[in-house]
């Protein structure tokens, strides 16, 4: 089955299975790095708000063998979720004092998201840029999120120094940090089926709880000094990709070029377009405490 023959069984499905009057809409969305994505609105009649699947998402799970009915018994499940408009209400998102809890940041490629960064509030890091969203936990389709727009800032009376204030906060709550060796990773993911041996040069993936834009853990409070101290020496930071980033022992690394070849070579053939971060390396160093990056 081919993408829009995927697309066309899903959206029989759903007219069949909703009620009448409900508006099914296929939508351009803008992701990361400039990509553009299906989304598939789903409003009911009367509804103010409405959920919106992304259905590249869902043909990748397809063709990696999930069945067709799984996928669109969870698109239903969202649907007929009677707490989806309630948590997403108007009100919810005209009042600052509401939305405060639940926003927090990622780290996006600045150049290859400039024209995005021009309808959104940010800051600028290097070369990337802290954007931030509204994070809701634990709805039928797994978290929810809300990228914060310039229209949200007018709307709220507020500016980008508020948002970075309790998105610094509200990281440490709802998305720890956490630093494992890539061995550890790999146990984990394999769910237990493999340990490889630590060999080579050392590595450790450092990312957040929910293993979803953790490489904005770098900006943590504190993050940086206690890697610098685990390795006890300065180390690189290789972005692999906006979920997470590798760190590597200054020590173990004998040429910075390869490094920076190594990344470029991986986003090109292994990282999706709209999850890669960065074609650059860095740099921490405890002595000085500065976080840089290193000139190709």
């Amino acid at each position: 089955m081919n993408y829009q023959e995927f697309v066309g069984s899903v959206t029989g499905f759903l007219r069949e299975s909703l009620p009448c009057g409900t508006k099914l809409e296929m939508i351009p969305l803008e992701k990361n790095n400039g990509v553009i994505m299906d989304g598939l609105s789903i409003r009911r009649q009367g509804q103010k708000v409405a959920p919106t699947i992304y259905m590249d998402a869902y043909y990748r799970d397809y063709l990696g063998g999930r069945s067709l009915k799984g996928i669109c018994d969870q698109i239903l499940e969202c649907c007929e979720d009677k707490g989806f408009e309630e948590r997403f209400d108007a009100d919810f998102f005209t009042d600052y004092g509401k939305i405060r809890s639940t926003i927090v940041y990622k780290l996006i490629n600045a150049e290859k998201n400039k024209d995005l960064l021009n309808r959104i509030p940010h800051l600028p890091f290097l070369d990337l840029a802290i954007v931030f969203y509204s994070l809701l936990l634990d709805t039928p389709m797994g978290n929810a999120t809300v990228l914060i727009h310039n229209s949200h800032m007018k709307l709220w009376k507020t500016g980008c120094s508020d948002l970075y204030r309790d998105a610094k906060e509200n990281v440490k709550r709802l998305l720890p940090a956490r630093l494992e060796s890539m061995s550890e990773v790999i146990y984990e993911l394999t769910g237990g089926q493999e340990r490889p041996e630590e060999t080579g040069v050392p590595m450790y993936v450092l990312t957040n709880r929910s293993r979803a834009f953790g490489a904005a853990c770098i900006l943590y409070d504190g993050v940086l000094e206690s890697c610098a101290e685990r390795f006890g020496e300065s180390f690189y930071m290789l972005p692999s990709s906006v979920h997470e980033v590798i760190m590597v022992p200054a020590s173990a690394v004998g040429n910075e070029e390869e490094l920076t070849s190594m990344v470029r070579d991986i986003n090109r053939t292994q990282v999706r377009d709209t999850e890669i971060l960065s074609d650059n390396v860095y740099l921490y160093s405890p002595v000085s405490g500065q976080f840089t990056l290193v000139k190709a």
